[in-house]
């Protein structure tokens, strides 16, 4: 009699003769993960742990506008490598903020849905110098209303370190990024490779994609969520 005959696994159940996969329900049910980063959560979480993005919350309702104004360029539209230069920049600063509870456009924010109550980063050019490549109205922990990028002032420091196009988007994303990063309440970083760096390095910054980690991420949410409590 072979081991299988002598367990008998039915014998509970002689009559029916059920197996023992038929008497045990092996099913479990799927296990909750983060639809930002597919790490294990628990569904009582408001924000995920390990990337920051929001689990709970209708996103309509918490979200807030960032209008990201590129009128000042004056872009050739003929230019098809500007173009396609700035488009690469904005796709990775909306890539970015994935994670974070904004609506961010490149287009003038609706009245009727936002009002006055958005964010407004002015991408432009000027014939005055200055020392920054982009500042920002900054309140810690707290949304504020304004920045400005210089997109002159990037393209003379991408020439002068000899930057290739790949890297001078890398260098306008991350320089768009800080600044919006400031907005919504976010201070400097220590850490030179962080988008939130003072003083951005395009020997650093031009060599990668802007991103923020999970803390980051989270104090921004917050501010949007307090932000948005007192709208």
């Amino acid at each position: 009699m072979s081991l299988y005959d002598r367990l008998n696994l039915t014998k509970t159940n002689r009559k029916l003769k059920i197996s023992i996969w038929e008497r045990i329900n092996l099913t479990r049910p799927p296990k909750p993960r983060c639809q930002g980063c597919r790490s294990p959560i628990q569904t009582n979480w408001r924000v995920c742990p390990f990337c920051g993005w929001l689990i709970a919350g209708k996103n309509s309702e918490i979200r807030h506008c960032v209008w990201v104004n590129l009128s000042g360029m004056n872009i050739d539209t003929q230019d098809d490598m500007m173009l396609e230069i700035i488009a690469d920049s904005l796709a990775q600063v909306f890539s970015a903020f994935r994670s974070v509870n904004l609506f961010l456009t490149s287009d003038p924010p609706d009245e009727k849905q936002w009002g006055q109550n958005f964010t407004h980063v002015y991408v432009f050019v000027d014939q005055q110098p200055v020392d920054y490549l982009g500042i920002a109205s900054f309140s810690r922990g707290k949304v504020t209303d304004r920045a400005a990028v210089r997109i002159d002032q990037i393209l003379n420091a991408s020439y002068r370190a000899s930057l290739n196009i790949s890297q001078l988007s890398n260098l306008i994303a991350n320089t768009i990024t800080h600044e919006i990063g400031h907005t919504l309440g976010l201070d400097h970083s220590q850490l030179s490779t962080d988008v939130m760096h003072d003083g951005l390095d395009h020997r650093v910054h031009s060599l990668m994609p802007p991103s923020f980690h999970a803390e980051q991420i989270i104090l921004m949410n917050n501010a949007i969520r307090k932000h948005t409590s007192l709208a």
